[in-house]
């Protein structure tokens, strides 16, 4: 009885000599989740590109290729997202849209990012609330109406067209409207509105570089809710050594 038993730990040693390098062999084909790369943006779990990187729909990452070569971006609700950066474990820089109103010569951008039913939001703390014009003031409403934040714009006079407001946010939120109100005889109707990334703020001027009349997007941070994560990207091999040690032993 004590040969067989020894006959069979043999066997069982010889088997899982022979199943080490092929599992070794299967997960060296594997991608390397949290590591793959678009362009020049490395991918952050729970993102991925390759199915086996992410758990849930919401983190698939699709790599683009542009006359600017790879770009990642994700879906939400139907709108696609470039993704820019991975600033944070819990946080990733996004290419929001930017919502003109009362603009005759620009097209106006009725799209804004609705997070609503995602484990997505824009989160207070690493957001601001912007707006280009002159003579109005410019309110952020979340989608239940209540009020985050207001800046009131500089007047229409010596070339204030160009300058803007900004203002921090009460609360994180999922998708918001804005409304512009007129303060002086002169304002200007015409007038652009976004949330934008604070690490895209400079104290020495109130906006992030470059934005004016005509910026279609503008840096912003996308958070998450963690427990939509789950175990994406387990190495299969892995998996299966752990499935046969419970198995024999």
């Amino acid at each position: 009885m004590g040969f067989q038993s020894a006959d069979y730990f043999i066997l069982l040693l010889l088997f899982l000599f022979l199943l080490c390098p092929i599992l070794q062999a299967a997960e060296s084909q594997e991608p390397a989740c949290g590591k793959e790369v678009c362009g020049n943006i490395t991918i952050p779990s729970p993102f991925g590109i390759d199915s086996s990187c992410y758990t849930h729909s919401w983190f698939r990452v699709t790599c683009n290729s542009t006359r600017n070569g790879k770009r990642p971006s994700i879906n939400v609700n139907g709108i696609d997202l470039e993704v820019l950066d991975s600033i944070y474990s819990d946080a990733i820089l996004i290419s929001n849209p930017v919502t003109y109103i009362n603009c005759e010569r620009i097209s106006e951008a009725s799209v804004s990012v609705n997070l609503s039913g995602t484990p997505f939001f824009f989160s207070s703390d690493k957001n601001i609330f912007g707006s280009v014009g002159c003579g109005n003031l410019a309110t952020v409403l979340s989608n239940e109406a209540d009020s985050l934040g207001g800046c009131v714009q500089p007047r229409c006079d010596h070339g204030a067209s160009e300058s803007g407001c900004f203002t921090g946010i009460a609360g994180n939120f999922t998708s918001y409207t804005v409304n512009m109100t007129a303060m002086y005889p002169d304002s200007n109707r015409c007038a652009s509105a976004f949330i934008f990334s604070v690490y895209s703020f400079s104290s020495a001027y109130p906006l992030p570089n470059g934005i004016n009349f005509g910026t279609r997007h503008v840096p912003a941070v996308l958070s998450w809710n963690s427990t939509y994560c789950g175990d994406g990207g387990q190495s299969r091999a892995v998996t299966s050594i752990a499935w046969l040690s419970f198995f024999f032993f």
